[in-house]
Formats: structure tokens, sequence, C-alpha cells
């Protein structure tokens, strides 16, 4: 793992938003579930290199001060205070290192969902 930057230089991209940790889609149904995530504004689906998947809701935590710091510091939750651990890359090194997929939109996904040959199309998700 690389060594990541200070936060004095960061825009505090880890504090922008929250991602929680789902199970991965193996069901037309399922599939059909991340399709109505991403049709609603400011979600995103990822799945790290761990292969794990994710939705993420971005979003500013409220204690953000002006200056990008933490304005809740002392109090800040353990999570928190634990990131990034040692496996984890910090967020400031740019989505392209951090995610190995990276779904904004529905059409995103459906082109992921073409592009390993999987023998659903758009219609048959609509069952």
């Amino acid at each position: 793992m690389k060594q990541s930057p200070p936060c004095e230089n960061c825009n505090a991209h880890c504090c922008r938003h929250l991602a929680v940790e789902i199970d991965k889609p193996t069901t037309k149904k399922e599939y059909d579930y991340i399709r109505w995530y991403l049709l609603h504004k400011d979600v995103s689906v990822f799945i790290d290199h761990h292969n794990d998947w994710f939705i993420k809701f971005n979003t500013d935590c409220e204690k953000i001060a002006e200056d990008n710091r933490c304005g809740y510091y002392e109090e800040r939750p353990k999570i928190c205070r634990d990131y990034p651990s040692a496996d984890e890359l910090c967020e400031f090194e740019g989505d392209e290192e951090y995610y190995t997929e990276l779904f904004d939109t529905e059409e995103q996904f459906i082109d992921y969902i073409e592009d390993k040959k999987r023998n659903w199309r758009y219609k048959k998700l609509q069952d």
C-alpha cells in the first residue's frame, strides 16, 4: 500500500459520502435492486479491490468545517479515528485506485452487465 497523504492536503473526500457493504448480486431481483439504487440522486454502487460490493451515498458529513477539516475532531466516531486501516487506501489517492468498478448511473451498470457477458438483457431485468 502507498503511504497516504496527510489530511491537510485533502478536500475531505472520505467525509463527503458514506458507503455500506451490500451482498454481491446473484439473482435478477438483486441486480434490479442495484438498478433501482442508481436511479436515486447522489447514490452510487462500487466494487472494491477485495471484490466487495457497496452502496455509496454522496452526502457531506455535517461536521466538515470550511477548511475541509473535521469540526468534531475530539468527538468523532471510531470509524473516523481508525480510517484508513492498514489494508485500505486513503480515498485521496483517487477513485481509480480505490474502486475496481464504480457505477453512478443505471446505464453504467447495464453496460457492466453486458460487458461481463451475462445472459440477461435489459428487458429481462424488468421481470
